[in-house]
């Protein structure tokens, strides 16, 4: 140690007892040091050191393989996840739409059904023209007297709207 260092130690150590076995102190830790600085550290034998990088290369191909491994298996899990999901959708989700075109096809009339090539086109042209009539009925249902039902909803609107913005 050089002698700030040492006089620095021996400050430290008279804080913890007398200025006697403060320097006894680091004198002592002084004469450790550089028995310490005289002799190297031993060197392992080459054998040993040899073992002990054959198994950590070991080690390391184990945790590479299980890594790998598992992120197969979680690719494999989330494929059949993926794959199963689309079957169910495929088998269940068709009953589902087959069964509301069931119900449209007939609420249609026969005489659309006759003169149509495409079933899609013949089901929302009938959807149009159910839709047609009933905003025509409602548009002459005023019953005279000036109401409109549409009216009084785009009324009721309106001020549901202005209302909500007011806070």
């Amino acid at each position: 140690m050089n002698n700030s260092a040492n006089e620095n130690l021996r400050e430290l150590l008279a804080g913890f007892m007398d200025e006697a076995a403060a320097r006894q102190t680091a004198e002592d830790i002084e004469n450790g040091e550089k028995l310490l600085g005289a002799y190297s550290a031993p060197q392992p034998d080459e054998r040993v050191l040899a073992e002990v990088k054959k198994n950590v290369v070991a080690a390391v191909r184990r945790r590479r393989t299980v890594v790998f491994q598992r992120r197969i298996l979680t690719a494999a899990v989330a494929a059949a996840v993926i794959i199963v999901s689309g079957l169910v959708l495929m088998r269940y989700g068709n009953q589902q739409s087959s069964h509301q075109t069931r119900m449209v096809a007939a609420s249609i009339p026969a005489s659309v059904w006759e003169g149509a090539d495409d079933a899609d086109v013949t089901v929302l042209t009938a959807e149009i023209e159910n839709i047609q009539s009933e905003l025509s009925g409602a548009h002459s249902d005023d019953g005279g007297n000036g109401s409109n039902d549409i009216g009084d909803l785009e009324t009721e609107l309106i001020e549901v709207n202005g209302d909500m913005w007011k806070g």
